[in-house]
């Protein structure tokens, strides 16, 4: 079990000054672009590369923390 305060200091990989993780389930979610990072054997594996992507979202690049910023 993950203690509160540890995931309280966690952050996404993807944009980690910006954007808390929250436990849901077996896993830590990103509250942004919604990846998955599982907790495998009361270890948070937070590599992006083997995150569970969200649904609707095929790669990486789709993320909304990956796109660029639209230009005025």
């Amino acid at each position: 079990m993950l203690s509160p305060d540890f995931v309280d200091a966690l952050r996404c990989p993807n944009d980690p000054s910006h954007t808390r993780v929250a436990l849901e389930g077996e896993a830590l979610v990103c509250q942004r672009c919604r990846l998955r990072f599982p907790i495998r054997d009361g270890f948070p594996n937070m590599i992006v590369e083997e995150a569970e992507l969200p649904p609707g979202c095929t790669s990486l690049d789709q993320l909304p923390c990956r796109q660029q910023p639209k230009q005025p």
